[in-house]
């Protein structure tokens, strides 16, 4: 399964910038956890890192947007 509109190069490139400009909660889920590893590693798409991401808490929304954004290789948005 591909993601659409990521290449594997970009999310190599900005996962790390990701994981530093988004706010991360002190304690990720285990299944967001596992879901984000998913993403990252081209297993799963856009549309289910999105839909599935945030199940376990619905506090994860935003940090779900921000990392698809950053992911994107465009800047955050305040929110």
């Amino acid at each position: 399964m591909g993601c659409a509109g990521f290449s594997r190069a970009a999310r190599g490139m900005n996962g790390p910038l990701a994981m530093a400009v988004c706010e991360f909660p002190e304690r990720l889920h285990p299944v967001s956890r596992l879901v984000l590893d998913y993403f990252l590693r081209d297993v799963i798409s856009t549309a289910e890192f999105l839909r599935f991401f945030s199940l376990p808490n619905s506090d994860y929304i935003s940090l779900t947007a921000c990392l698809v954004t950053m992911l994107n290789g465009a800047a955050p948005v305040a929110g």
